[in-house]
């Protein structure tokens, strides 16, 4: 009996219990719906305050540029009138250069055809001058000697075929190479025959540094004593002194070597030789003059 009451009890409960858990759900459901309308809302003003924004950045880009586009126009026109105005000012005085060039070139020209011409007339002139020359050279000549047989050599002039140049040349070449004989014998053939050209003077000098080679001190210093005989003055003068003395110090005549050391000091104190000289005459125990230069330096 009890338990059918509990029973009716309970349906009767039922109903009441879910219908009021059905309202809670519902405003829960509605508060929701409330807080999701008020984010939705929010969301809208923050957006239409950040496009208000927006759009306000964007009118005052537009006004920036609508304020720098004439700037740049003015600007721009400015620019091309500077160089419209530059090009005018270059283009008259480029062009009178221009022209003031070609005047000089067309100058040039004319100079070098004057000087051509004036080349040519010097070489006919000279071509003449060096008949005339040979004409009286020719008439002034004696009656030349009776011809020597066919090959051989002539008293006054080198064999057929042998010129001063190709000569010495050879002479140097064998004396480079060591070929000491070959070139002695070039060497006398070059002073027999060219003893007045310039290399004259060079051929002497180098048959004392091939005695000087030879160990033969003595014919090395009559070698170069030649030299200052028979060419006083040339090239090879102030060498040639010196060398002499030197050789006679290597063949033992210290006394000889000596007195051409200090005629040499005394007439070449500022040559490259020289201190070579006073060194010489101190190893000899003698007195070496003072050089002019070195008591200026001293002083």
């Amino acid at each position: 009996m009890n338990a059918s009451r509990v029973l009716v009890f309970a349906f009767v409960l039922c109903p009441v219990v879910l219908t009021a858990q059905r309202r809670e759900d519902i405003l829960s459901i509605q508060r929701d719906v409330a807080q999701l309308q008020d984010q939705v809302k929010q969301l809208q003003r923050s957006q239409d305050e950040q496009m208000t924004a927006l759009r306000a950045l964007v009118q005052q880009a537009l006004e920036a540029s609508n304020k720098v586009a004439p700037a740049l126009g003015a600007l721009q026109q400015n620019v091309t009138k500077e160089l419209n105005d530059q090009q005018g000012k270059l283009v008259a005085p480029v062009v009178t250069l221009g022209t003031k060039v070609d005047q000089i070139s067309e100058d040039f020209r004319s100079v070098r055809e004057n000087v051509g011409d004036l080349a040519a007339r010097l070489g006919r002139l000279d071509s003449k001058l060096t008949d005339i020359s040979n004409a009286i050279r020719t008439l002034s000549a004696p009656p030349p000697p009776p011809a020597p047989p066919p090959g051989a050599p002539t008293a006054q002039g080198p064999p057929s075929g042998v010129s001063a140049e190709s000569l010495f040349q050879n002479a140097m070449r064998d004396y480079s190479s060591g070929k000491d004989e070959l070139a002695m014998d070039e060497f006398s053939q070059y002073i027999k025959y060219f003893a007045d050209t310039e290399n004259g003077p060079l051929a002497e000098f180098y048959i004392g540094q091939i005695y000087d080679r030879a160990k033969q001190y003595d014919e090395a210093a009559q070698a170069f004593d030649a030299i200052l005989e028979r060419w006083p003055e040339n090239q090879k003068t102030a060498d040639a002194l010196y060398m002499k003395g030197a050789e006679l110090m290597k063949a033992g005549r210290r006394t000889d070597a000596g007195a051409v050391f200090k005629d040499f000091l005394k007439r070449y104190p500022n040559h490259d030789l020289a201190a070579k000289a006073q060194s010489q005459l101190r190893t000899l125990g003698l007195s070496a003059p003072a050089r002019p230069g070195a008591a200026r330096k001293k002083n």
